[in-house]
């Protein structure tokens, strides 16, 4: 199954550095494939939440599709708004536009630690799968098997294009 989301509009938008200055004209799929034990086994029944990209830090930003892992580890295949692919044919100067949208998404499970996904590149016309290896609790974990502070992994600095 296929979710389109449609152009998010925030109300504070981020730095320009971050975003585009064009509208994101193109369209990117992604994926989210939730595993353990460093990729080996398909965690099913996973909750990940994404959002609009809000700070560069993973705060903030609005919801955009709440999905849950199938049996296979796999999300629903999801259609985001990204800049057009034009902008990454040309070498990038200052003030230019990034080629690609970014996004964020935080990944939950009973059992295991939570897990944030900072700026997450999304491009015109890909499919991107984004893995997360979820690490479980240990056995005297902590109460309600919520850590107090999850992990978060940062997917893409601003990289000089």
């Amino acid at each position: 199954m296929e979710r389109n989301i449609p152009n998010p509009q925030s109300p504070a938008p981020p730095p320009a550095t971050d975003r585009p200055s064009s509208s994101m004209t193109g369209q990117g799929k992604l994926i989210f494939q939730i595993t353990t034990a460093g990729g080996a086994i398909p965690l099913a029944g996973a909750e990940i939440t994404l959002r609009s990209l809000g700070s560069s830090d993973g705060a903030g930003g609005d919801i955009l599709a709440v999905l849950v892992s199938g049996p296979d580890g796999r999300s629903e295949l999801l259609t985001l708004p990204a800049p057009s692919r034009r902008f990454s044919l040309e070498p990038a100067r200052d003030g230019s536009p990034i080629p690609y949208a970014l996004y964020n998404a935080d990944v939950r499970m009973n059992g295991f630690y939570d897990q944030s996904y900072v700026r997450i590149p999304v491009f015109d016309g890909i499919t991107s799968i984004q893995r997360a290896s979820m690490i479980p609790l240990p056995e005297n974990g902590f109460e309600g098997g919520v850590r107090p502070d999850g992990e978060r992994f940062f997917e893409g600095e601003s990289p000089d294009l």
